[in-house]
Formats: structure tokens, sequence, C-alpha cells
């Protein structure tokens, strides 16, 4: 059998694959983080499964071991003829980039940590419990200060679509060529990059400030202040939020874009309208609205149906198949935003409305 010059290049990826595993320490940070949070659910079994918190803290040590498992395969898995060694010296930044903040803050921490133990007053005053009293302390619950909250959610989205958008536009004038590279590598290197390093720094500053608030710097503590009472005892909400997205980066781009900007985008008009012009509860003992649990539903489906006509290129789909995508969506979201009680609507929303997508597009 003679083998065509586009099946050797493909072999050629998987013959090397195991001789220059420079995605070896990006697998290894996030199996790592995924044991860390493992051992900390496990350790407060009891207190999670009280508080409800258990399933969702399982996720998403689960959604880390899934990120270092998929790593090695996101960067080149819609560029099957991107040659070895662009792919290997991808590889290699990133996992340069991540062992350099890696290293950065543990620095950090020890640094900390033989601070506050040499000097008692120092530790007395990093004490948790302080702290969370100051948090709920500052908590303003009100229009103006969930928008702001909501806009850093919506700026996962931002970096997704801005990624995509300089891809395409150094792809259109000739200059990723010239490097063995084309839209989709280098989009989807630049976001998993970006967004897997947000993540290593949530869950660094989450896992000290749950187990050990001292190792902590000033810097990050007066960051964190900005959480809501209800994150002090778990992880925040943007780091499942990011992990949850990772299968779609092997979906066609339109749908990675849509479950991003529905995750934050839908669920910030329904918790902005909901907060500003909501008057009817949506169910007892809840403070969801009518009036949020329908803007929701809407801008769901609205994004889906804009999303995949801009990017209609990259997925090119009848007017059909799109409709049925958004209802889908739309219909999944308010699913979510019913019954979801005590897994995270960052988890369920991009999973459920992702695959909903993904499962009409191979019908």
């Amino acid at each position: 059998m003679v083998l065509k010059c586009d099946d050797k290049n493909k072999l050629k990826n998987v013959r090397f694959l195991p001789l220059k595993m420079n995605y070896l320490p990006t697998t290894l940070i996030f199996i790592g983080y995924s044991i860390l949070t493992l051992i900390y659910v496990i350790k407060n079994k009891t207190e999670k499964i009280e508080n409800h918190l258990f399933v969702n803290e399982m996720l998403i040590a689960f959604l880390f071991l899934l990120a270092g498992i998929l790593f090695p395969f996101m960067i080149q898995y819609h560029s099957p003829y991107l040659p070895f060694e662009s792919l290997s010296f991808l590889w290699f930044l990133t996992s340069l980039f991540f062992l350099i903040e890696m290293s950065v803050w543990i620095a950090t921490l020890l640094y900390n940590t033989i601070v506050s133990k040499k000097n008692p007053e120092i530790m007395a005053e990093r004490d948790y419990n302080n702290y969370c009293v100051e948090v709920t302390d500052r908590w303003i619950d009100d229009f103006k200060s969930e928008f702001g909250r909501k806009f850093l959610h919506l700026f996962t989205t931002f970096v997704i679509l801005f990624f995509w958008s300089l891809g395409t536009i150094l792809e259109n004038l000739g200059i990723l060529s010239q490097y063995n590279l084309d839209n989709y590598s280098f989009s989807h290197w630049l976001i998993i990059t970006i967004g897997f390093g947000f993540v290593i720094m949530f869950q660094v500053a989450d896992l000290a400030r749950l187990n050990k608030f001292y190792m902590l710097p000033n810097w990050a503590k007066r960051w964190l202040l900005s959480m809501r009472p209800e994150e002090l005892n778990t992880f925040l909400a943007s780091t499942p939020l990011v992990l949850s997205l990772i299968p779609f980066i092997f979906a066609p781009f339109p749908i990675l874009a849509s479950v991003a900007l529905i995750t934050t985008g839908a669920d910030a008009a329904a918790c902005l309208i909901g907060k500003k012009y909501g008057s009817h509860s949506l169910k007892k003992d809840s403070n969801k609205t009518i009036e949020g649990f329908i803007t929701g539903g809407v801008t769901s489906f609205l994004i889906v149906l804009i999303v995949m006509n801009l990017y209609h290129v990259w997925m090119p789909v009848s007017f059909v198949k799109i409709l049925l995508m958004a209802i889908v969506s739309a219909v999944l979201f308010l699913l979510v935003d019913f019954f979801a009680n005590h897994i995270s609507d960052n988890i369920l929303n991009p999973i459920l409305t992702g695959f909903g997508m993904w499962l009409i597009l191979l019908l």
C-alpha cells in the first residue's frame, strides 16, 4: 500500500508524539490540580455534603483531570496536518508559561508561609474567619455591583472571540502560513494558554485560601474580596466556567463561541434583568424571577442564531439546523435555570447546551 503525503504527515505526528513530550508539564500540572482538589474535597467530605457542595467540587476535580488528559490533543485537533515541529514548539511555549507561573506562585506562597510562622501577630491577622466576616460585610447585592461581576465573566468570552478574530486576520494576511500555522491551531493555542493560565491562578489562590489562608499574598486577598459570600467555603465560580468549555475545543468554533456566550452572556442577561425589573418570583424560596428566567431563554436563543450565522463559514449548516440548535439551547438553559440547585450552572449550562448543539450537528 502506498501512503499519500498527507497520510505520512499524520503518521509522523503520531510516531514522534512520545519523543518530544513538551505537553507533559501542562498535563501533569492539571492532573496535579485534580489530585489536590480531590484530596481537599474528600478530606472535608462531611462538611461538603452538608452544604451541598460535594458533587460540584468532585466535578471540578474531574474537569481538571480531563483538561490534563485532553491537552495533548487540543491544539492540532482541527489542524491534522500541522507539522509536529510547530505543534511541539506551541506545547513548549504553553508549558514554559505555566511553569513560570507556578514557580512564581510557589515562591510567593512559601515566602508568606515563612513570614506568617515567624511572626505570631501576622499569623493572627491572617485568620480566615475574620476575612470571611470582612467579605460578608463588604458584599453589596445591587444592579451596579452585579453588572461588574458579570462583566468579569464575560471577559472569558471576549478573550475567545478576540483571539479567534486575531487568528482570522493573520491567516488572511498570510502571516500564519509562514509559520506553518492556521487559524484553528493559532487561535486555540492562545485561547487554551490564556484560559488555562487564569485557571491555574484561580485554583492556586483557592486551594491556599481554603486550606492555609496565611499563605496568600495581600494582593490576592484584596482581589478575592469581591467574591460572593456563598463562595467563601468553596471554589470561585470562574474555575468551573472555564474548565467546562474544554470539550468544545474539539467542536467547530461556532459551537465553542455559542457555549461561551450562553454561559456568560445569557446568564448575565437573566441575572441583571431579573435584578432590575423582576417582580414575579420564579418559584418558592428562590431569588430568581420569571422576568430574568424568560430573558435568559430568549438571549440563549438569539446568541445561537447570531453566532451560527456570523461564523457560518466555519460550520456551514442549514438554517433549519441552526434554528433547531437555538431552540434546544434555549430549552436546556431554561431547564438548568429552573431545576439546578446544587450543581453550578457554570458547569451544567456549557455542558448541556454545548453537547445539545453538537448532537444536532451530527444528526
